[in-house]
C-alpha cells in the first residue's frame, strides 16, 4: 500500500503586500481609435513555454448623454432598417440603464461594499490556509488547469490569429474571404461591446448575483480543505477570485483588495487585450476572465452615467458603425461574383446556346462595312486586321 505523505508543516509569511490588480476608474483619460485592418498571413501560433512542475501523464487525447445619441441616431438615414434597428437598441439601453441607476442607491452602493469588503477578507484567509498547506497549488493549476485554457486559446489562435488579414488578394474569391473574415471579427468585437453593456444594465443584480455565489462557495471552499484540495483550489483560484476582482471597486478608491497579484498570474500564456478607457474592460479579456463573464463593479453611483456614455460613445457606436460598414462591404464583393459567375454561365451546357443567345441578336442582319469605318474628322484607328 502507498503511504499517504502528511503535509508539511510550515511558517506561512502574513498577505502579500502587493495588491492583485482591481477594475479601472472610469473616465479621466481620452480613447484611442481602432487601428484599421492589417493584412499579414497566419503564422504558426507561438507554444507555450514548458511547465517547471513535474506534471503526471493525463490522458493520451486529449442618461442624457444616451437621450442625445437617439436623437443623432434618428436624425441620420431614419429611413435604413439597420439605422432603426440600432436606434431602437439605444432606446433599450437608456430605458434599463435609467432603472439600474434608480436601483443603485447609495444605500445599495454601501451595502454591497460591506459584503464585498467581508468577503475580500475571507477570501485572503482562505487563500492563506489553502496555499500553506498545498504550497504547490501553482503546479497544481499549471498541470491541470492550464493545459486546456493553453488549448482553447490556440484553437483562437488557429482561426482568427491576432485579428489581422493578409495584404494582398489576387480574385474575388480572395477578397470576399478577406471580407468575410474582416467582418467576423467586427461582429465578435460587437458582440463584446455590447455583452459588457449588458452586464451593466443589471448592475446590482449581477454584483448581488457574484456576492451571493461567492459567498456559498467559500462556504464549501472551508469545509472541503483538508479533504478535497483539488477541488477547493480550481474553487478559489478559478472561480473565486477572478469574479470577486471583477466586481471590485476600481482603482483608486478607498477600498483596496489584499489578493495577492500572484493568486491571478498563473498560466503564463493566457493575456489579454485589455480595452478599458472607459473603466470596464471591453477588449479581448483574458480566458480566466472569460470563465466568470463581463461583470459590473462597485462604483459611486454617481458615476454610472458618466461610464455608460464613455463606452455607447467611443466603442459600442464605432463597432455597431464597423460591422456595418465590413457588412456592406461583403455584400458589394459578392455582387462582384454572382455577377462574374453569371457571365461564366455564357458557358453553360449545351455549348454556346447560351452564349449565342446572349450575343446573336446583337449582330446586325445586313452588314455595311462603311458602318465599321470612322467620321471622317476622326483620325482612323488600327485594328489587327488592319492590311
Amino acid at each position: 500500500m502507498t503511504e499517504q505523505r502528511r503535509p508539511r508543516e510550515r511558517e506561512c509569511p502574513p498577505t502579500t503586500k502587493d495588491p492583485a490588480d482591481q477594475p479601472r476608474a472610469p473616465g479621466g483619460s481620452d480613447c484611442q481609435d481602432w487601428p484599421k485592418p492589417e493584412y499579414p498571413k497566419l503564422p504558426e501560433p507561438t507554444p507555450c513555454p514548458p511547465s517547471d512542475c513535474y506534471c503526471p501523464p493525463g490522458p493520451g487525447s486529449t442618461s442624457n448623454c444616451l437621450e442625445d445619441l437617439i436623437t443623432a441616431q434618428a436624425g441620420a438615414l431614419a429611413t435604413a432598417d439597420k439605422t432603426k434597428a440600432f436606434k431602437a437598441d439605444l432606446e433599450a439601453l437608456l430605458l434599463n440603464a435609467k432603472k439600474a441607476a434608480d436601483a443603485y442607491t447609495k444605500d445599495k452602493f454601501e451595502e454591497l461594499i460591506k459584503e464585498w469588503v467581508r468577503q475580500d477578507a475571507e477570501i485572503v484567509r482562505l487563500l492563506e490556509i489553502v496555499t500553506c498547506k498545498y504550497d504547490c497549488w501553482r503546479c497544481v493549476l499549471d498541470c491541470y488547469v492550464c493545459p486546456k485554457i493553453h488549448e482553447i486559446r490556440r484553437a483562437e489562435q488557429l482561426l482568427y490569429g491576432d485579428g489581422t488579414l493578409y495584404t494582398d488578394v489576387h480574385t474575388l474569391y480572395d477578397e470576399q474571404y478577406w471580407h468575410t473574415r474582416n467582418k467576423d471579427a467586427k461582429q465578435r468585437t460587437f458582440d463584446r461591446i455590447k455583452g459588457v453593456l449588458i452586464a451593466w444594465q443589471n448592475l446590482v443584480g449581477n454584483i448581488g448575483a457574484a456576492l451571493t455565489g461567492n459567498n456559498a462557495v467559500l462556504r464549501d471552499v472551508a469545509g472541503q480543505v483538508g479533504t478535497q484540495p483539488g477541488k477547493v483550489l480550481y474553487d478559489l483560484l478559478i472561480k473565486v477570485v477572478p469574479l470577486h476582482l471583477s466586481i471590485a471597486p476600481p482603482q483608486g478608491s478607498k477600498w483596496t483588495t489584499r489578493i495577492g497579484k500572484a493568486f491571478t498570474q498563473t498560466c503564463d500564456c493566457d493575456a489579454g487585450k485589455p480595452d478599458d478607457c472607459c473603466g470596464p474592460d471591453v477588449g479581448e479579456r483574458s480566458i480566466r476572465l472569460r470563465l466568470v463573464g463581463p461583470q459590473p463593479y462597485l462604483i459611486d453611483p454617481n458615476s454610472y452615467f458618466d461610464l455608460i456614455c464613455c463606452i455607447v460613445k467611443k466603442r459600442y457606436i464605432a463597432a455597431k458603425e464597423a460591422l456595418d460598414d465590413a457588412d456592406i462591404k461583403l455584400l458589394e464583393v459578392e455582387a462582384k461574383i454572382k455577377a462574374a459567375k453569371a457571365t461564366l454561365d455564357l458557358l453553360k451546357d449545351p455549348p454556346g446556346k447560351a452564349f449565342e443567345t446572349a450575343v446573336k441578336p446583337g449582330v446586325p442582319a445586313t452588314i455595311d462595312c462603311c458602318d465599321f469605318e470612322p467620321p471622317d474628322d476622326e483620325e482612323p484607328k488600327p485594328t489587327q486586321w488592319a492590311r
